[in-house]
């Protein structure tokens, strides 16, 4: 008896707090755009300036969450830092929101869980054991996505690779210097290899800093941890200590990467027909087998009437 009233009184609780802050959220958003609207002259140029200050405010947020979620010891972030820097977010505060990102998603699945089961009525002492797999699943759902994110990046490097060699080649053998060259194809294949261009922008970056090349390079590995442009980099420093021609190293290495490349693209395709074995067999067959068998029984239903 004690038990229900409790649950009662947290829902109503729950469903007022949520009620009056729709209230206050949607009224003082209306002020708000009628005051943006008269500062801006137009609604699309104060909608901007929401979105912009919208996404800041969710950064402070996660910020905030961050700074009670993240590790105190340098060793335990410097994986996720790294991770973070071969998905491409490599500004200051990444791994601050990364880890906020963890925490208020375990407890909005957490939240959403207790909801959930206060609403159904099955809330038990027993029942509360289990929400911790949805806070597990919110805490570890960002590892996931960066993980995929960044092999759809690593795949994005291996396919533009092979373009940006080929150009450099063409314009080495024109007659510009290596610096040079990269500069023209970091430009030309901006839209075609947009990845690739951007490290190579902050290549130049770096260059334009002082630095030498063999640093510059090794950084530009080291930053996205592909290992066909790790190999790549390896490459072009080996031809600079041991003075050989770089346009006849980048021109093989280019050839092996298409070969690679073709290789894998024969590989996929050659498992199609192993793949496509069990969707064959799930929903071709049942369909061939009440077809064929159908009308048999049909008839022996028939007969034994």
């Amino acid at each position: 008896m004690m038990l229900n009233f409790i649950i009662e009184f947290i829902t109503f609780l729950l469903i007022t707090s949520i009620v009056m802050y729709c209230y206050y959220y949607f009224e003082e958003k209306y002020k708000r755009s009628v005051i943006m609207k008269r500062l801006f002259g137009s609604r699309a140029a104060a909608g901007v300036y929401e979105k912009r200050r919208m996404n800041t405010d969710f950064k402070e947020i996660l910020t905030s969450f961050g700074m009670i979620a993240m590790p105190k010891r340098e060793e335990e972030v410097a994986g996720i830092r790294k991770m973070l820097g071969y998905a491409g977010y490599r500004f200051h505060s990444a791994v601050v929101i990364f880890f906020g990102l963890k925490l208020l998603l375990a407890l909005i699945c957490g939240g959403f869980y207790l909801v959930v089961a206060i609403l159904a009525g099955k809330l038990e002492l027993r029942g509360l054991l289990f929400v911790f797999f949805p806070i597990a699943a919110g805490y570890y759902l960002p590892v996931f996505v960066l993980k995929n994110k960044v092999t759809a990046r690593h795949r994005k490097i291996f396919q533009e690779l092979p373009d940006i060699l080929d150009l450099l080649l063409i314009c080495m053998e024109a007659g510009l210097s290596f610096d040079m060259a990269l500069d023209r194809v970091s430009k030309e294949l901006s839209s075609i290899a947009p990845v690739l261009s951007e490290e190579l922008g902050r290549y130049f970056l770096e260059i334009r800093g002082g630095l030498p090349r063999k640093q510059v390079l090794t950084n530009l590995a080291d930053r996205n941890g592909e290992k066909n442009l790790v190999n790549v980099v390896h490459v072009l420093i080996q031809s600079a200590n041991f003075g050989t021609d770089i346009a006849e190293a980048i021109k093989v290495y280019s050839e092996s990467l298409r070969t690679e490349r073709k290789q894998l693209a024969e590989e996929r395709g050659a498992k199609i027909s192993t793949k496509l074995t069990f969707p064959t067999i799930l929903l071709i067959l049942p369909a061939l087998m009440l077809i064929i068998l159908g009308p048999a029984i049909i008839n022996l239903m028939e007969r034994l009437k």
